[in-house]
């Protein structure tokens, strides 16, 4: 057995020119591909310059390669680099500020949604929220009610066109097996008549030494061999599973996107840096080429590599490059702030989706398991919405009892404190006690204000003292007076 192992190529000059050019552009591209992936997976700044050995000028960065020669300069160099922030990078920063203030709306938003944080709404909110809820999981239920209709009847189409196929191939043996019969000319083994078998097979009987499986594999293929469509199915079976074949040995693609997890995307700097590294040696060396590559981490560390000397290539590439600006070059804050607002952006679509889907809107491109599952989580947003509400209520319910509870207590010391007035009034003698003046009603209501502040009443239950002493009297009280 032939092992499957990678011929190792040893690494020296390319004599044979065609040979020597394509290996060049092969090889150019692929380090400009590592590079991006690098600049990518690990967040990290990439310059890659190569001179052919031609002189033909050929350059990758993974933001500006101007920017990035700059920064190279200025860390060998020992010299910070600060720029005042341009007009255009603080709009930017504006636009940014304006995305998280409303992508934090939208969080917040669907967070209540979804049966979060609700305590800071009062019952009002709740009320309108639970009523937005019930009516976004009627919309659910009814669209998925909607689909499944949809699928039954795609299914009973399905089936009615399967029924008509299977008829057809009835028929199709049916002609075959009056041929033969007619001809007279059958060597092989006496195929059986439609409705034989179908009862063979319902039975799953034997019928002249024949089983029920030879003689469905029989029909089949004489049916395959009447049927050039069917013929063609089979044609199509064939290459489906060679090509299912096909693709699991295939080697599974990597989807190129930043690493979280630190360790492992420093682990992965590492590797691919010395790997573009290699890369750029082995193209120097085969094809006599120039090569310098410029990283720096996502933590500002510098990597360089050149054939010969990386200030000599980068001040070459200067001089190539001078005086052939760019149109529209972004800095590197620019473009870093383009990738946010990106983000931004993306986050921000993405949270209007959710909060449109629980609101039971764009419902159109959800299955019916999607379905199922936005309809569980809307229910149970709505059971935990209505908890939220009976639990205020209830809790506004026990603040009104306590404080009526308070206030018949108060009530009944100041009926206490009016049967103790009417007793000392009745003690005293004199006519005058048993109709008081308006100066005796005055000093009694004085006194009664007086007793009231001193067993800290409310101004509700002064004013109940004093309606009861003016009911009692007949008359209006000149404490009453404005």
């Amino acid at each position: 057995m032939v092992k499957m192992m990678k011929k190792k190529i040893k690494i020296k000059k390319i004599d044979y020119l065609p040979a020597r050019q394509v290996t060049f552009s092969k090889r150019r591209r692929g380090i400009f591909k590592k590079a991006a992936e690098l600049s990518v997976l690990c967040e990290s700044k990439v310059a890659v310059v190569i001179f052919s050995a031609t002189g033909k000028l050929f350059d990758y960065s993974s933001s500006s390669i101007k920017d990035v020669i700059e920064r190279y300069k200025a860390h060998t160099n020992g010299v910070e680099k600060s720029d005042e922030p341009s007009v255009e990078l603080q709009l930017e920063n504006e636009n940014q500020i304006g995305l998280s203030k409303e992508l934090e709306e939208k969080s917040n938003q669907l967070r209540q949604m979804k049966a979060e944080d609700l305590e800071e709404l009062n019952f009002d909110e709740l009320q309108k929220l639970e009523q937005l809820v019930d009516a976004s999981l009627g919309r659910v239920i009814q669209t998925k009610e909607e689909l499944r209709m949809s699928e039954i009847m795609a299914l009973e189409r399905k089936g009615a066109e399967l029924v008509e196929a299977n008829n057809q191939l009835r028929q199709t043996v049916s002609n075959y097996h009056n041929h033969m019969m007619l001809s007279g000319g059958n060597t092989g083994p006496t195929l059986m008549d439609p409705e034989r078998l179908s009862n063979n097979i319902g039975g799953g009987g034997e019928e002249e030494g024949m089983s029920s499986e030879s003689a469905i594999s029989t029909t089949c293929n004489s049916a395959l061999s009447l049927s050039p469509s069917l013929g063609d199915a089979s044609d199509d079976v064939t290459l489906s599973l060679k090509l299912g074949g096909m693709v699991k040995m295939m080697r599974e693609k990597i989807k190129i996107k930043k690493i979280d997890y630190l360790p492992a995307r420093q682990v992965t700097f590492s590797k691919r840096r010395r790997g573009i590294f290699k890369k750029a040696a082995e193209l120097s060396v085969l094809c006599e080429s120039e090569v310098a590559v410029v990283i720096f981490s996502a933590t500002g560390k510098l990597s360089d590599y050149s054939s010969s000397s990386i200030k000599d290539v980068i001040e070459r590439y200067e001089a190539r490059t001078n005086g052939v600006e760019k149109s529209d070059e972004q800095s590197l804050e620019l473009q870093l702030d383009n990738e946010n607002h990106t983000k931004l952006s993306t986050e921000l679509e993405e949270k209007n989706r959710q909060l449109r889907q629980m609101k039971g809107e764009d419902l159109e491109e959800l299955d019916l398991d999607e379905l199922l599952k936005l309809e569980q989580l809307v229910e149970a947003t709505l059971v935990r919405v209505m908890e939220t509400k009976e639990e205020l209520i209830m809790s506004d319910i026990v603040a009104l009892e306590k404080k009526g509870t308070e206030l018949v207590e108060a009530n009944n010391q100041m009926v206490m404190l009016r049967e103790r007035m009417v007793m000392l009034s009745k003690g005293n003698t004199g006519p005058a006690l048993m109709e008081p003046s308006e100066s005796a009603t005055s000093t009694s209501c004085n006194s009664v204000l007086s007793l009231s502040l001193e067993d800290d009443c409310s101004d509700d239950v002064i004013l109940s003292l004093k309606l009861g002493q003016t009911v009692r009297a007949g008359r209006r009280p000149m404490c009453l007076k404005t």
